[in-house]
């Protein structure tokens, strides 16, 4: 083995099906959708938070300066020759005036009755935030879906070079046995050439496959968040050998995906949120009481507002009493979106439900598709690998040309790929069988 070779590989960093699907779950995709679960946590702190007492504390200093001001006063007098009333205009200075004022205040309010807005705001807001949760779940799905196909095509072109490199080594076989047939006089020099030929075919075509791995590499590494040039080498799965096992029976796995799929749980929850935001909207129709209290200290000095807690005290209670009794039919228009986003969330449910239904009969379907596939490529396969036993033995005794042997060994390539790419398709036809039912599948795992 050559020193460049050898370097590659104690530089590669091995990676197991394992490992993808548990670092997919945790790619960016997925992170930003468990943001979105938090924020919509921190929404149901939020509408809580209204429920609650409110309590406020204030305090403030200020100076206030006014000028010199000249004022005419009018006062009432009694005119002493006629007895009259009248009015005598006097002219009154006020000196310069500078003033401190100095006040605290601590306020409480709690809402005691607002027609059910805020309970019904922390309903609908639980139900967002199950309806995120929901979400996240399924984002976490879809990355480990795409990471696993990934992977898969990472080990399906690793599997691919290793056939085309037995091809080349078959080929290099044929090509010495066709010069020593040539130097014995039993062969003619075009089929040494013809053979030599194929070698090189064969050789370009491993060589070009190589540059479909580092591809590959290059698109698992991204996805699960490692280096874009790391030289990542997939480890068999332990999928791809042995009988693989039957469908699931359609009516099972609707029910488990009934059961089980993240999405249809997201999409009642958005139903359940569109309910609660249609009786917050009605909320606008009613009264809102509040009570509040106030203490207050105030006055021109520091002392006694800040140091003597038994002087300059005032104290306040109340109730208060709002009712919006006209709005522009602005609360009619809120009632009547909120009951078109209920409408627009019950579409939803039931079109993803006829959807899921459909992604289930079309998936069950597929790895029906593909166990008849997988097992028609292995009997063709097995085939091609009998013909080219045979070929190769015709060759041997001098009864066959290197064409005949090319073309068995072309045929037992071709086998060997198709059903390298029939197992893998078979995989990641129940992977996403398992995706629509909302699990991995536990069905047909060696």
């Amino acid at each position: 083995m050559s020193p460049l070779p050898l370097v590659a590989i104690l530089a590669a960093t091995p990676i197991t099906l394992q490992q993808v699907r548990e670092l997919s779950r945790r790619n960016t995709p997925a992170l930003l959708a468990e943001l979105t679960r938090q924020n919509a946590a921190e929404q149901v702190r939020i509408s809580r938070a209204a429920i609650l007492p409110q309590l406020s504390l204030s305090a403030d200093v200020s100076r206030s300066a006014a000028s010199s001001t000249r004022r005419i006063n009018f006062l009432p007098t009694t005119n002493p020759d006629t007895g009259a009333r009248e009015f005598v205009g006097i002219v009154a200075d006020t000196p310069p005036l500078t003033q401190r004022n100095f006040n605290m205040t601590v306020t409480i309010q709690q809402l005691l009755f607002d027609g059910g807005r805020w309970w019904n705001q922390i309903a609908q807001s639980g139900a967002q935030e199950e309806a995120a949760a929901g979400q996240f779940l399924e984002q976490q799905m879809t990355s480990e879906l795409e990471g696993v196909r990934r992977f898969y095509a990472l080990y399906g072109a690793q599997r691919a070079l290793d056939v085309l490199l037995s091809t080349v080594q078959r080929s290099k076989e044929l090509l010495d046995r066709a010069n020593a047939l040539y130097e014995a006089g039993r062969l003619s020099k075009s089929d040494a050439i013809q053979a030599q030929v194929n070698l090189g075919n064969d050789r370009i075509a491993a060589t070009r496959q190589r540059s479909v791995i580092a591809g590959a590499q290059s698109d698992l590494a991204v996805w699960i968040a490692h280096p874009g040039a790391e030289d990542l080498v997939a480890q068999d799965p332990g999928t791809m050998t042995g009988a693989p096992a039957p469908a699931p029976v359609l009516e099972n796995a609707t029910r488990s995906a009934l059961e089980r799929r993240p999405l249809m749980r997201a999409l009642a929850n958005q139903v359940r949120a569109a309910e609660y935001g249609a009786a917050v909207a009605k909320a606008g129709f009613w009264p809102r009481l509040s009570a509040s209290a106030n203490y207050v200290r105030s006055g021109n000095t520091v002392d006694p507002v800040f140091t003597d807690p038994s002087l300059n005290n005032a104290y306040s209670i109340g109730l208060s009493l709002r009712w919006d009794l006209f709005s522009g039919f602005s609360t009619t228009a809120q009632v009547s979106q909120a009951q078109y986003s209920k409408f627009s969330a019950d579409l939803n449910l039931a079109d993803a439900q006829r959807t899921l239904e459909g992604d289930l009969r079309r998936n069950v379907r597929g790895v029906e598709i593909q166990l008849e596939t997988s097992q028609i490529a292995l009997e063709n396969r097995d085939a091609s690998a009998a013909g080219l036993s045979l070929a190769e033995e015709r060759y041997r005794a001098g009864v066959a040309s290197t064409l005949e042997v090319r073309d068995a060994e072309l045929k037992r390539t071709q086998a060997e790929l198709s059903l390298l790419q029939a197992r893998i398709d078979l995989e990641m036809a129940r992977e996403a069988l398992a995706r629509t039912m909302g699990g991995i599948p536990q069905e047909g795992r060696q």
